[in-house]
């Protein structure tokens, strides 16, 4: 089994690959000299540049009376865009490193030293939707158990959260086969080899890129809506996601040249594999892009109080993003029915595009944050943009 230390040959970064590597069960000497993915420390250096911020530095004293001031229609629109997010970031705030890093998946140390900066983030992102819920609803409990007994919730989280425990599945069978192996034992788990782990990680990647670049997005748009209309809603909600959405669109384009790489490049040994998932992965994309149509359904089953916001906007909108996300890692979003047009919501640009990096607390309500993201292609970025 994998150690937190194993003596022996040092682990040098260009002796590894990012998974699955041939020397992965051997851990040790954590140095960052000469890194074989040197983008991937570049990209840990900008999130601990920009991405040090505090639930604190957020004024929700107004979101309460924001929140009562609205009629149904929009306390159900809000309430379960926050419910949502609160859901998967649970999800994420321990899921990169089980998924991407333990029990022998990855040794190399500049991509430890990312997964972990990126897990640290979204507890910080949970964090903060605690203070959104303790800001706006009395009883904090009763909110948080109904996300549980939600079935719309659940009924989205179904293609995330099955995909991310069949992963967990996978691993902890094959961990048990190379206990097994090392005690002479017989294999309990014939059918789960490295293949089949390649296979686990492969679609959690997958998973975790619609996770981070598409999911969040109904949440993210409505949320923004509210601090558009004439009479602003929700300033202190509003200043939050754009942090979020900021630090989630790094994670994104992390994932997008992973991705890349994993089914292109022969040495990081998933091309075939990625070759032979490829109907698979359309199904999972399929499958997201029902569940989004759903959701959006019934954000605004009651209505909408939304000037400029309706069912149909957003899912134009998530069209749009449906098709951006594909195309960034190689898939072709008309075998979804989809092509790569215009954006139709290019003021959501205003909150995820900047020129600043960083602003001191009390300048909260004015700066836009970055948020590490052209929303073309993701050729048109580069780190220089942050």
């Amino acid at each position: 089994m994998s150690k937190i230390f194993s003596l022996g040959t040092t682990v040098r970064s260009k002796d590894t690959r990012l998974f699955l590597g041939n020397n992965v069960m051997n851990r040790n000497i954590q140095t960052f000299h000469d890194p074989k993915y040197p983008w991937i420390l570049e990209f840990a250096e900008e999130m601990r540049a920009i991405g040090n911020w505090s639930k604190n530095e957020i004024d929700l004293s107004k979101e309460k009376s924001d929140f009562d001031s609205l009629d149904e229609a929009g306390r159900h629109i809000f309430e379960n865009g926050l419910k949502f997010a609160i859901a998967l970031d649970s999800c994420a705030g321990r899921g990169p490193l089980q998924l991407f890093n333990d029990g022998g998946i990855s040794n190399n140390p500049e991509w430890e030293l990312y997964i972990t900066n990126h897990q640290n983030n979204e507890l910080l992102h949970s964090e903060s939707y605690t203070e959104m819920v303790r800001a706006i609803f009395n009883n904090v409990d009763d909110f948080i158990d109904s996300i549980i007994s939600d079935e719309y919730v659940q009924s989205r989280a179904t293609t995330i959260l099955g995909a991310f425990n069949s992963a967990t599945d996978t691993l902890d069978k094959y961990q048990a086969n190379i206990t097994c192996e090392e005690q002479g034992m017989l294999l309990p788990f014939m059918d789960v080899d490295e293949n089949a782990l390649k296979r686990a990680v492969y679609k959690s990647a997958m998973v975790l890129n619609m996770f981070e670049g598409i999911r969040f997005f109904a949440t993210f748009v409505t949320a923004w809506s509210f601090s558009e209309q004439p009479t602003k809603l929700f300033s202190g909600s509003s200043n939050i996601f754009k942090l979020i959405a900021r630090d989630e669109m790094i994670h994104l384009d992390v994932f997008q040249k992973v991705i890349k790489m994993l089914r292109t490049d022969e040495s990081e040994g998933f091309v075939e594999v990625a070759n032979e998932m490829e109907h698979e992965i359309y199904e999972l994309y399929e499958s997201a892009y029902t569940e989004e149509s759903e959701w959006i359904d019934h954000l605004f089953s009651k209505g909408s109080p939304l000037i400029g916001m309706n069912a149909a906007i957003l899912k134009d909108y998530m069209d749009y993003i449906f098709a951006v996300r594909m195309t960034n890692i190689g898939l072709d979003p008309k075998k979804l029915g989809l092509t790569l047009g215009t954006n139709p919501l290019p003021w959501i640009d205003n909150y995820l595009d900047s020129s600043h990096i960083k602003s001191a607390p009390q300048e909260i309500e004015s700066v836009n944050y970055v948020a590490a993201i052209n929303t073309s292609l993701d050729e048109d970025f580069s780190m220089e943009d942050l």
